[in-house]
């Protein structure tokens, strides 16, 4: 069996919130390979968009297993462009990289909210772009560059019928 064939999408409740903040700090540390995030004296990484993106928040599973998260928010916050989906933040764990956990998760996630969509990706996250330009490339995005908050970003918009 193909590992994508055994990923799930659960949408998030509000006692999955711990849970979700601590894959938050995974995501940030994986993604300072390529943008420097800014740690507390805490020890953890700063995240001030947590209640303004738990609009629909998911879960993603291999099997049983945790395998990430996922924020679709109503709305674009890089475009402002109204009356769309963007997803926010998508994070699979190192270990479920590369098998189509990824993927099959965005495609449970999309066919969820039919409609408008849009996502960016910050340029310098090597990673991210690679993933989104071929994920995202079945749904024929139109796509542009963008400027958003001192980083160059490329922003897919697609819409899902």
């Amino acid at each position: 069996m193909r590992e994508s064939q055994s990923v799930s999408v659960v949408e998030a409740v509000a006692s999955d919130k711990a849970v979700i903040a601590n894959l938050i700090q995974l995501y940030l540390y994986d993604m300072t390979e390529d943008l420097p995030f800014p740690v507390g004296r805490d020890g953890r990484f700063e995240y001030d968009f947590f209640e303004r993106f738990w609009q629909h928040p998911y879960l993603i599973f291999r099997k049983s297993e945790l395998a990430g998260f996922a924020f679709v928010v109503d709305g674009s916050p890089i475009s402002d462009a109204p009356n769309r989906y963007f997803m926010a933040e998508f994070f699979v764990l190192k270990a479920y990289r590369g098998k189509g956990v990824g993927s099959e998760a965005f495609r449970q996630i999309v066919e969820r909210h039919r409609g408008p969509w849009q996502l960016g990706v910050i340029e310098k996250n090597g990673g991210a772009s690679e993933f989104w330009s071929k994920v995202v490339a079945s749904h024929s995005p139109n796509s542009y560059p963008h400027h958003f908050d001192g980083e160059d970003w490329l922003i897919y918009e697609f819409a899902v019928a």
